[in-house]
């Protein structure tokens, strides 16, 4: 996002940042991906990404890096799927 956005509450420029996500391996940056998320039953990840039959497949080819902007004064948090 080339824009820094304003905060819709309190008018502050935000600052930008990431929520990261936490693996057995480490953190990555979390992403978007499109559709709905179904159960995966009794499987140790919890979920699977619609369309898939085993454990959690993401097709990377739709998913879009999120960045989080904060704002400085009240602490509100906005994402973007860039």
């Amino acid at each position: 996002m080339s824009i820094i956005p304003r905060c819709p509450d309190c008018e502050t420029e935000m600052e930008k940042g990431f929520v990261p996500d936490n693996t057995f391996l480490g953190a990555l940056q979390t992403v978007w991906h499109p559709g709905d998320p179904e159960s995966a039953g009794d499987t140790f990840f919890g979920m699977k990404v619609k369309n898939r039959t085993k454990t959690v497949h993401i097709d990377e080819s739709g998913t879009r890096k999120i960045s989080t902007y904060r704002c400085p004064t009240c602490g509100l948090l906005r994402s973007y799927a860039e």
